[in-house]
Protein backbone atom coordinates (compact mmCIF):
# COMPACT_ATOMS: atom_id res chain seq x y z
CA UNK A 1 0.00 0.00 0.00
CA UNK A 2 2.84 2.39 0.70
CA UNK A 3 4.00 1.87 -3.09
CA UNK A 4 0.53 2.63 -3.94
CA UNK A 5 0.50 6.17 -1.84
CA UNK A 6 3.73 6.80 -3.60
CA UNK A 7 2.31 6.96 -6.43
CA UNK A 8 -0.74 9.01 -5.60
CA UNK A 9 1.31 11.52 -4.56
CA UNK A 10 3.70 11.38 -7.68
CA UNK A 11 0.59 11.85 -10.07
CA UNK A 12 -0.71 15.18 -7.38
CA UNK A 13 2.92 16.51 -8.40
CA UNK A 14 2.96 15.50 -11.94
CA UNK A 15 -0.63 17.85 -11.89
CA UNK A 16 1.12 20.38 -9.80
CA UNK A 17 4.10 20.80 -11.98
CA UNK A 18 2.23 19.92 -15.66
CA UNK A 19 -0.24 22.57 -14.98
CA UNK A 20 2.48 25.41 -14.01
CA UNK A 21 5.06 24.36 -16.35
CA UNK A 22 3.64 23.13 -19.71
CA UNK A 23 2.12 25.30 -22.04
CA UNK A 24 1.02 28.15 -19.31
CA UNK A 25 -0.44 30.22 -21.77
CA UNK A 26 -3.01 27.63 -23.25
CA UNK A 27 -6.21 27.72 -22.37
CA UNK A 28 -7.37 24.16 -23.22
CA UNK A 29 -4.79 21.51 -23.32
CA UNK A 30 -5.03 18.43 -25.80
CA UNK A 31 -6.09 14.81 -24.75
CA UNK A 32 -6.51 13.24 -27.66
CA UNK A 33 -4.36 13.08 -31.22
CA UNK A 34 -5.02 11.04 -34.22
CA UNK A 35 -2.51 8.62 -35.70
CA UNK A 36 -1.40 11.68 -38.12
CA UNK A 37 -0.92 13.58 -34.78
CA UNK A 38 -3.52 16.43 -35.05
CA UNK A 39 -5.79 17.06 -32.07
CA UNK A 40 -9.21 16.01 -31.58
CA UNK A 41 -10.37 17.25 -28.98
CA UNK A 42 -8.73 19.06 -25.54
CA UNK A 43 -9.75 20.19 -22.45
CA UNK A 44 -9.87 22.87 -19.51
CA UNK A 45 -5.89 22.90 -18.03
CA UNK A 46 -6.63 21.49 -14.77
CA UNK A 47 -9.88 19.21 -16.12
CA UNK A 48 -6.38 17.54 -18.64
CA UNK A 49 -3.87 17.26 -16.25
CA UNK A 50 -5.96 16.24 -13.23
CA UNK A 51 -7.86 13.52 -15.26
CA UNK A 52 -5.90 10.87 -15.30
CA UNK A 53 -5.16 10.47 -11.69
CA UNK A 54 -9.10 10.83 -10.55
CA UNK A 55 -9.32 8.35 -12.69
CA UNK A 56 -6.81 6.29 -11.31
CA UNK A 57 -8.34 7.18 -7.95
CA UNK A 58 -11.93 5.73 -8.88
CA UNK A 59 -10.37 2.56 -10.32
CA UNK A 60 -8.30 1.76 -7.51
CA UNK A 61 -10.85 2.60 -4.94
CA UNK A 62 -13.38 0.46 -7.09
CA UNK A 63 -10.61 -2.64 -7.49
CA UNK A 64 -9.94 -2.16 -3.48
CA UNK A 65 -13.38 -2.19 -2.36
CA UNK A 66 -14.22 -5.85 -4.28
CA UNK A 67 -11.44 -7.22 -2.20
CA UNK A 68 -10.46 -9.50 -5.26
CA UNK A 69 -7.14 -7.86 -5.87
CA UNK A 70 -4.01 -7.86 -3.96
CA UNK A 71 -2.57 -4.75 -2.51
CA UNK A 72 0.28 -5.66 -5.76
CA UNK A 73 -2.18 -5.48 -8.25
CA UNK A 74 -3.83 -2.39 -6.79
CA UNK A 75 -0.18 -1.20 -7.02
CA UNK A 76 0.55 -1.97 -10.37
CA UNK A 77 -2.71 -0.85 -11.49
CA UNK A 78 -1.39 2.83 -10.07
CA UNK A 79 2.20 2.19 -12.19
CA UNK A 80 0.37 2.12 -15.05
CA UNK A 81 -2.24 4.88 -14.19
CA UNK A 82 1.07 6.95 -13.57
CA UNK A 83 2.70 6.30 -16.91
CA UNK A 84 -0.40 6.98 -18.79
CA UNK A 85 -0.30 10.58 -16.96
CA UNK A 86 3.34 10.76 -17.49
CA UNK A 87 2.65 10.05 -21.94
CA UNK A 88 -0.05 12.39 -21.35
CA UNK A 89 2.10 15.03 -19.99
CA UNK A 90 5.15 14.12 -22.67
CA UNK A 91 2.58 14.33 -25.09
CA UNK A 92 1.18 17.94 -24.56
CA UNK A 93 4.43 18.93 -24.09
CA UNK A 94 5.78 17.94 -27.78
CA UNK A 95 2.74 18.92 -29.21
CA UNK A 96 2.96 22.40 -27.39
CA UNK A 97 6.59 23.24 -28.37
CA UNK A 98 5.70 21.94 -32.11
CA UNK A 99 2.65 24.76 -32.05
CA UNK A 100 4.74 26.91 -30.57
CA UNK A 101 7.81 26.55 -33.18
Amino acid sequence: MTLLASEFVLMVAGVVYAYCRIAPDNGSIPMQWSLSGNVNWSAPRLLAFAFVPILAFAVVLLLASSAIFAPSALSLAGGIFLACQLLHVLLVDRSSKTKRG
